[in-house]
């Protein structure tokens, strides 16, 4: 036997004082966190209804599930992803709700096993869990957001050793969100670090992408490049101003208000404390994606993809550092994190106690205020005295030369049929010229026998953009006014009938 002439050093993971704690990670555990991020994301599950947001994406599957093609069948502004997965989950209200939560769980234990991988210190992995979980278990809103999230940390995750499994939840989250998808790529392949996985990565990422918009771009290209590509020409109109100022003394409003512009300091700390020594290089794609997504809109619907990477970048960051004060920074960040989110199922929980069902068939116990659900009750009850379910009807904003969001959900609710290709009721879209001639030959064509005004507040509100401003075209206003007449009120909703003879 050959005498070892110098011994190996031994390898030492960072030391981290009292901060340190190992644990061993067993598939228990990780099925155990996923379980209880779900089990919090789903807190009173039936509580409140989304008209505009959650009624796209049942609308959307129901058409799809009716034999339409998204883009040519429908206008539609998202990839084919998020509208293909909610076909295959059909319009109830609850359905995807519960999916949606799973998906909180998938991410966040995600986030937890992210950060065990680059440190063996528990503590901080479970605080990335905290973080993650409280980011993404509000809004539960539907969309492509959160599962491109999702399939983005699969995504890290697999990129060290699994190229091509990396390339493909990449290509999947680029069919939700194409930027999370392209991000989610890039900082997979920053992680593997070797070349010639590298080239599977993007080879596959490439492929999965590429397939699952074949389809579409075979069937009606000219619509799906301009529908989803091309709608970014028209987000401009939504921008909202970012706020910087507490508008409010109550500590719950200030944090609400303040949230977005907290976490654009904590992403700027973060970066001063890791990019000097090229740490954490790997989500810097998605923290820039995630920076931007939310200073398109700065609204609580787009806090998720900055919310969430950031959770994991701050506990990453406080697990490496040696320095106290930077753990104390980091982890500031965290707590806030994970206190806003807190807070905001909190007010969910408090707002549904005073909330009550909506008996229509379908709904399944989901809850909306007293108000709105009596509203809805006798609205369907007018429409159903009137006309069969599957007939056409219009669900319109107040006015269509200034639009800010439209009530699609009523479609699903009342069980009519949309008599136009457009569902999305978006400044840009509807409020064009081109667009309202469109709808107004749909409706001639169909003598659509009902239309029913969506007069709510929410709808009714101006914001400090384009939205804001009448685009002046109210040939579609102006249709409606001459071809219907007004039968009936029923809270936030105004029915209209279409004139005899006309």
């Amino acid at each position: 036997m050959k005498a070892v002439s110098a011994a190996r050093p031994e390898h030492h993971p960072p030391r981290e004082g009292f901060f340190r704690v190992t644990v061993e990670v067993t598939p228990l555990r990780v099925v155990v966190l996923a379980l209880l991020a779900t089990a919090w994301a789903t807190i009173d599950l039936r509580a409140g209804i989304g008209p505009h947001d959650e009624g796209l994406m049942l609308q959307w599957g129901h058409r799809i599930a009716g034999g339409e093609w998204p883009y040519r069948d429908f206008w539609c502004n998202y990839l084919p992803g998020a509208p293909l997965l909610q076909a295959a989950l059909g319009d109830s209200l609850v359905v995807w709700r519960i999916v949606r939560a799973v998906v909180c769980g998938v991410a966040a234990v995600l986030a937890y096993l992210l950060v065990r991988r680059e440190t063996v210190n528990d503590r901080w992995a479970l605080a990335a869990w905290t973080g993650v979980t409280a980011a993404m278990a509000w809004p539960l809103t539907p969309g492509p957001t959160a599962p491109s999230v999702a399939l983005a940390f699969g995504a890290l995750l697999a990129g060290r050793r699994h190229g091509r499994l990396a390339g493909g939840l990449a290509g999947l989250a680029f069919l939700f969100r194409p930027e999370v998808g392209v991000a989610a790529a890039l900082g997979a392949f920053l992680f593997g670090g070797r070349e010639h996985a590298g080239r599977r990565l993007w080879v596959v990422f490439a492929g999965v992408a590429v397939a699952g918009m074949l389809p579409f771009l075979v069937v009606s290209p000219g619509d799906f490049l301009s529908q989803t590509f091309g709608f970014a020409a028209k987000q401009g109109l939504q921008r909202l101003p970012f706020p910087l100022a507490p508008h409010t003394t109550d500590p719950n409003k200030v944090l609400e208000h303040d949230f977005p512009a907290l976490l654009v300091l904590f992403t700027v700390l973060w970066a001063v404390n890791a990019l000097p020594l090229r740490r954490g290089l790997a989500l810097v794609p998605l923290l820039v994606v995630g920076l931007l997504y939310l200073l398109a809109r700065t609204d609580e619907f787009h806090l998720i993809p900055l919310a969430a990477v950031l959770a994991i970048a701050l506990a990453a960051g406080a697990a490496r550092d040696p320095r106290m004060v930077w753990k104390v920074v980091l982890g500031a960040g965290l707590a806030v994190i994970a206190l806003y989110g807190a807070d905001r199922m909190y007010g969910k929980v408090t707002d549904g106690t005073n909330m009550a069902g909506v008996d229509l068939p379908g709904v399944n116990g989901v809850r909306t205020t007293p108000t709105d659900a009596h509203a809805l009750e006798d609205l369907s009850a007018a429409v159903n005295a009137r006309t069969r379910p599957g007939s056409y009807m219009l669900s319109a904003p107040p006015r269509y030369d200034r639009v800010r969001v439209g009530d699609t959900l009523l479609y699903i609710l009342l069980r009519r049929e949309n008599p136009t290709r457009y569902d999305v009721v978006q400044p840009g879209v509807v409020t064009t010229a081109k667009v309202q001639r469109e709808m107004r030959a749909d409706l001639e064509r169909t003598k659509t026998p009902l239309i029913v005004r969506w007069v709510a507040p929410v709808a009714e509100a101006t914001e400090d953009n384009g939205s804001g401003k009448s685009s002046g075209v109210t040939l579609l206003d102006e249709y409606i006014a001459e071809k219907y007449a007004r039968v009936g009120r029923y809270g936030d909703y105004v029915l209209l009938e279409r004139r005899a003879g006309v």
